[in-house]
């Protein structure tokens, strides 16, 4: 009776999977003591899983074009959809005929492998232009598609042979919002306003984060993280979310990780708000003291210590980087000590208006 007993105990356990809760074996039968394996409903399962995740992927690559895995991986935590067992997402999107996975191995991007390259590029250079909200000159549209860090070959012949989704005159580049657009008058009104770019570094903003410059712990609702080696692009967004109810009345720090070597450019509207917020102490470029292989992550990693240290536990964070490494590190460690965290949220991004609540959007 007692190995009885035992035997159906341990097959009881052995019917759960680790930490999921699904059945994936019927118990041990007492009398019988065989364990008959549920392969049918196993594969079904399974099948299920490989599908939702899929179509989640799918539904963000048809409206990004291309992302990081941190980015996808993100999509899928916050609409629930889980991966087969035994795969990680990297394994799962090389194993899709559907996908098609490129970049460094510290930064691998997912794309739809039905899509041509030209495609592709023409989705990316339009989002890019309606993320910006305004026609602007073909020098800025290189620096804005190389922000992101990508690099388009060919973009003025791109642009030119692709006369139904762009504009092209007088030296700007804007979206052709319908077939009958004359060129110079659709892209008049963004002759007056394509101002010089501003360098980041030339704005002289504070770096300090542990002089006391900073307002009130009790004050900082929210703070938002940018890896800025590889989302400097986004820098621009954060400013705008952070603003939202006005400089006097933010709640959201915004503390950016950069190289020494990486001075981005802003807008002249954008950079104003920027050197407001940091005045008001609202807004910190950090760089290490001397540039070495991962300088800026170390750094970081640093101060997201000395935030959480410092910080009311009820104060969110949301992280943005494409970095997986250092991503998924920081998100994990902040959720381990009971911190409510956001990866690489999809409701910031440049040129859209900022969510009223980042966390709930």
């Amino acid at each position: 009776n007692t190995m009885l007993l035992l035997s159906g105990l341990l097959g009881g356990l052995a019917a759960f999977g680790p930490a999921t809760g699904r059945s994936l074996r019927h118990p041990f039968n007492p009398r019988l003591g065989q364990r008959v394996c549920m392969t049918a409903m196993q594969t079904g399962t399974e099948t299920t899983a490989s599908d939702d995740a899929t179509r989640c992927l799918n539904n963000l690559l048809e409206v990004r074009g291309r992302c990081s895995l941190a980015e996808a991986g993100e999509k899928l935590r916050s609409e629930g959809v889980g991966l087969p067992d035994g795969q990680t997402l990297s394994s799962f999107v090389d194993s899709r005929a559907e996908f098609t996975l490129s970049g460094r191995p510290s930064n691998r991007l997912i794309s739809l492998a039905k899509q041509t390259t030209a495609a592709a590029l023409v989705s990316f250079v339009a989002r890019v232009l309606e993320e910006l909200g305004r026609p602007v000159s073909t020098t800025e549209l290189k620096f804005r598609i190389s922000e992101r860090g990508r690099f388009v070959p060919g973009l003025s012949t791109l642009l030119r042979s692709h006369s139904q989704t762009f504009v092209v005159a007088d030296g700007l580049v804007g979206l052709r919002h319908s077939a009958d657009d004359d060129a110079p008058t659709a892209l008049a009104s963004g002759a007056a306003v394509t101002l010089p770019m501003v360098r980041l570094q030339r704005m002289e903003l504070c770096a300090k984060l542990a002089d006391g410059s900073l307002p009130p712990a009790s004050s900082v609702r929210e703070v938002l993280l940018v890896d800025m080696d590889n989302k400097a692009f986004l820098l621009e967004a954060c400013a705008a979310y952070a603003a939202r109810d006005g400089v006097d009345d933010c709640s959201t720090l915004v503390v950016g990780f950069c190289a020494t070597t990486h001075n981005p450019r802003v807008s002249p509207g954008v950079a104003d708000q920027i050197s407001a917020l940091s005045d008001a102490g609202w807004l910190r470029v950090v760089m290490p003291a001397h540039d070495t292989k991962n300088a800026a992550d170390f750094v970081c990693s640093f101060w997201v210590g000395w935030l959480h240290s410092t910080l009311p536990p009820a104060t969110r964070f949301a992280i943005l980087s494409t970095d997986i490494h250092l991503e998924r590190t920081l998100v994990d460690l902040l959720r381990g000590l009971g911190r409510q965290v956001v990866s690489n949220p999809l409701a910031l991004r440049p040129g859209v208006a900022p969510p009223s609540d980042l966390h709930g959007s």
